[in-house]
């Protein structure tokens, strides 16, 4: 099973105040905005995990778990079971004994465009917010 890594590049043009603040701002503020506004587009892929994951304890479906990850200058945010709920990721990527469902890569891919939609959402009324 490939990955679904969905990257998203946003280009800032006419806001030079705006993107020197980003560039060169304290990287704390510019973390937390950066995360308020990934955190957002997270919310419809969670929607459709929950609805795409398999019933079994009902712990995938009630599980909510988003981690922020910093590396080499990049912001990531991981979506996926809590170790609460381990055995999703079992059933998503198979065992000797347990076919792999792909049930966390098909809610994502049914969702993208929203999650896309929502993150530029977020990403404009962030900025209109810093504008004021």
């Amino acid at each position: 099973m490939a990955d679904l890594d969905v990257t998203i590049v946003t280009k800032i043009e006419g806001l030079d105040e705006l993107e020197e603040a980003l560039t060169n701002g304290a990287k704390r503020a510019v973390r937390k905005f950066l995360r308020s506004v990934e955190f957002k587009a997270t919310k419809p892929l969670l929607d459709s995990a929950k609805q795409f994951a398999p019933e079994l304890t009902g712990n995938l479906e009630m599980e909510e778990h988003r981690q922020t990850v910093t590396s080499d200058g990049a912001l990531t945010v991981r979506v996926g079971p809590s170790s609460r709920a381990y055995y999703g990721m079992f059933q998503e990527f198979g065992t000797q004994h347990v076919p792999a469902l792909h049930w966390l890569e098909n809610s994502a891919r049914a969702v993208q465009d929203q999650v896309l939609e929502v993150y530029y959402q977020a990403l404009t009324d962030g900025l209109e917010e810093m504008k004021k």
